[in-house]
């Protein structure tokens, strides 16, 4: 299943969430029902294949910078 890089903007704040999803919709679906998707939803790409076939050890990573 591809990787999703979501992008939310929120007082002032951007935060970035990478989610699984049969496509951008889909991603951003999982990311709602987790709760992860705090804010205005401004952009979002599929993360190539050398990144899908690397899993991350924490599973979900949720990262926020101003």
């Amino acid at each position: 299943m591809p990787l999703y890089w979501l992008c939310y903007q929120h007082n002032n704040q951007i935060s970035v969430v990478i989610e699984p999803g049969a496509s951008p919709i889909h991603a951003r679906l999982r990311a709602s029902l987790a709760s992860l998707d705090e804010g205005e939803f401004t952009e979002g790409h599929e993360l190539d294949r050398k990144w899908r076939d690397r899993p991350h050890p924490h599973g979900r990573l949720r990262c926020g910078f101003s």
